[in-house]
């Protein structure tokens, strides 16, 4: 049956229409996942640095376990760095979504102990020469949490000086200071609350996120 003309452009048009979205959504696809893998080999090169020569003879991108951390909107990734054997470090790989302009993705290490080795900042959208100085290329400000703990300072001075805690509000960044401050105990308190379970040798990606409490 041959169809009117009006109804052939039509389905012309529909036909188009759907190999476009076709090959969008296939380019999305394979454009996301170069993000992810270029964000991951990022991950892993800062992971490497933030630790000391020496300090891990595992390999640490296959040894994580997974953390609900309370009011951040996904897992927190933990890599469990061990030396013969023993715990020596914990990268805590986590995102705050209370950025000034969005999401901050921070690295966390510490020792079992929670004292931190070492933190930094992966992935942020915040103003360039304002809140971009959270990146340790811009500033040394992240440097400020090295050898920190929940005991040093309390758990109540973790917080911008501006509004009475202890580590630097960034002139102009406030909230951006206080996403990082935040995060970076938070990361601390779960790591401390579940550190059982985190060090436990049966516990592995596959099968186990930990369910964090605040």
């Amino acid at each position: 049956m041959k169809l009117p003309p009006r109804t052939r452009t039509a389905l012309t048009l529909a036909l188009i229409g759907l190999a476009s979205a076709a090959i969008l959504a296939g380019l999305n696809h394979i454009t996301r996942d170069r993000i992810t893998l270029e964000q991951d080999r990022r991950a892993l090169a800062v992971l490497t640095q933030l630790l000391p020569e020496g300090s891990f003879d595992n390999e640490l991108v296959a040894d994580w376990i997974e953390l609900n951390v309370p009011n951040l909107p996904r897992p927190a990734r933990i890599y469990r760095a061990r030396l013969n054997n023993e715990p020596t470090a914990a990268i805590i790989d986590l995102t705050t979504p209370r950025g000034y302009s969005g999401d901050i993705r921070l690295l966390v290490a510490a020792q079992p102990d929670g004292t931190v080795i070492g933190v930094r900042v992966l992935d942020h959208r915040e103003t360039p020469g304002l809140g971009d100085r959270i990146e340790a290329r811009r500033s040394d400000w992240i440097n400020q949490f090295d050898g920190r703990s929940l005991q040093d300072p309390p758990p109540e001075a973790w917080a911008p000086d501006r509004r009475g805690g202890e580590f630097d509000s960034m002139t102009n960044a406030t909230i951006t200071a206080s996403a990082v401050i935040d995060t970076v105990r938070r990361a601390l308190k779960a790591l401390i609350d579940h550190g059982d379970d985190i060090w436990d040798r049966s516990s592995d990606a596959a099968t186990d996120t930990l369910r964090g409490v605040d």
